[in-house]
């Protein structure tokens, strides 16, 4: 049974109720699998072409498919051994004979739980999550938007900033939503190829690196990334964040600094020590602020402008001067440094950025160039741009214009994927014929020209024919 360790409220109360349901007549499922779905809403090509028309003129986006989404429940395997449902969302074109790629986007920071993208859909209430799922979607990507552990239906509090859950989170939900088109209307269905983009801004941007640290250390093999895009996420947290803070006499977040500091405690250490490390009232109300029904703006009010004054004095004094104080560790494990990036990877950030100073993304591309990275690309927006907030979108708009340039949409009979129907088609599907050569489930479905759940010669002929 899933259910909120604090006592929060379920607010996807379906979804909640499929996975109870899975739970009952099932038992408990493997990381990655698929436990519940629910049908979130569905745009027209000419619906979105319209709405995007009326934001953004004539420098609109195109559209080209018309989409659906839906919300998902799946499974994961925590670091300790122990199971947890979380929830994600996903959107995808319609077109049943073509195959497209995954683009997992990380959303940024939100500690309500109703503010995710399992309960937000493609309501204009979250600008963030509509605005992907439209453009991204009815362009040809599926795309997938992970709620994170700790939010949406997942119990306990979110471990912010802290890289392995991201990891979790993003794998298992792109294995989870690769068996959604067997369970939904035919007519709904969709079909991946082998691509993968991994993007997302501000605590987005974090995760998606370390998503993408994350797959490339250990099952790059099964999740091969096509490109990542990591948008102004504090990826040197133990060298420029600290640094920022001890230096800053106050910041417009504050709720972002409480934030981390909780959630490294309970993830790390435990809740029965706040009052070691924070001032009275802080330890007694810092659970509750971030029990999911709190939104960032109601615990600023509450803040100091100078969010390290929630710490005792002693606390704070040895913080600054000692390098294994217990968060200082914390901090420094979840630097996202010290590792050599194989995919195409693209380091997006202002660089007035007044929240997540551009520095971070700088001094990792130094360090992933020094460290034999082949293909890393720092790209800056300009500081008239403006702050963290303000160079969201030209962000977004600058990874989505990229991915554009990798983008292979496959139609039947392309079994390579590169988008196009070659010679080279023809001789794998020879190769599945005569030799029953294994193949994956997207080169299956294109080699399935006449859709019988076979290949065989009239497959082979079809493809010959287009390819003529």
């Amino acid at each position: 049974m899933v259910v909120k360790s604090h006592n929060r409220t379920c607010m996807n109360c379906q979804l909640f109720l499929s996975v109870l349901l899975f739970g009952i007549t099932v038992g408990l499922a493997q990381p990655g699998s698929l436990v519940a779905y629910e049908y979130l809403g569905s745009m027209e090509a000419g619906e979105i072409e319209t709405a995007l028309n009326i934001a953004f003129g004539p420098d609109a986006p195109t559209s080209i498919y018309s989409i659906s989404m839906y919300s998902v429940a799946y499974e994961i395997q925590k670091s300790d051994g122990t199971a947890d449902t979380l929830s994600g969302a996903v959107a995808f074109p319609h077109d049943p004979t073509r195959a497209f790629p995954i683009a997992s986007y990380q959303h940024g920071t939100t500690i309500l739980d109703n503010a995710v993208p399992s309960i937000t859909g493609l309501s204009p209430e979250n600008f963030e999550i509509i605005f992907i799922a439209i453009v991204a979607s009815s362009n040809g990507f599926i795309t997938v938007f992970p709620d994170y552990m700790g939010l949406g239906i997942s119990d306990g509090y979110h471990p912010y900033i802290i890289a392995d859950p991201y990891t979790l989170a993003v794998t298992n939900l792109i294995r989870a939503i690769k068996h959604l088109p067997s369970e939904i209307d035919p007519g709904e269905s969709f079909q991946w190829n082998n691509q993968l983009y991994l993007l997302g801004y501000s605590e987005g941007g974090y995760a998606t690196l370390a998503a993408q640290k994350g797959i490339e250390e250990s099952v790059l093999d099964e999740l091969p990334i096509t490109a990542s895009f990591p948008m102004a996420g504090p990826y040197d947290l133990s060298g420029t964040m600290v640094d920022y803070f001890l230096s800053i006499p106050d910041y417009p977040q504050p709720f972002y600094v409480a934030n981390v500091l909780f959630t490294h405690l309970d993830y790390y250490g435990s809740l029965d020590d706040l009052d070691q490390y924070f001032l009275p009232a802080w330890a007694d109300t810092l659970p509750i602020l971030f029990d999911g029904t709190h939104s960032g703006w109601e615990i600023n009010d509450l803040m100091p402008d100078n969010p390290l004054d929630i710490l005792l004095p002693e606390t704070l004094e040895e913080f600054t001067a000692d390098s294994s104080h217990f968060f200082r560790v914390t901090l420094a494990e979840n630097t996202l440094l010290d590792w050599v990036p194989v995919t195409p990877t693209y380091l997006i950030h202002g660089m007035g950025d007044d929240i997540v100073p551009y520095a971070n993304s700088e001094v990792a591309y130094i360090d992933f160039i020094l460290g034999g990275a082949l293909d890393v690309t720092l790209v800056n927006i300009s500081e008239s741009e403006g702050g963290h907030a303000e160079v969201a979108l030209p962000c977004i708009l600058y990874a989505y214009e990229t991915m554009l340039l990798y983008q292979a949409v496959s139609p039947k009979g392309d079994i390579d994927g590169d988008g196009n129907l070659s010679e080279n088609d023809f001789d794998l599907l020879v190769q599945s014929i005569l030799n029953g050569a294994a193949l994956g489930a997207f080169e299956t479905w294109a080699g399935d020209w006449d859709y019988d759940g076979s290949h065989s010669i009239f497959d082979l002929t079809a493809i010959s024919l287009a390819i003529d």
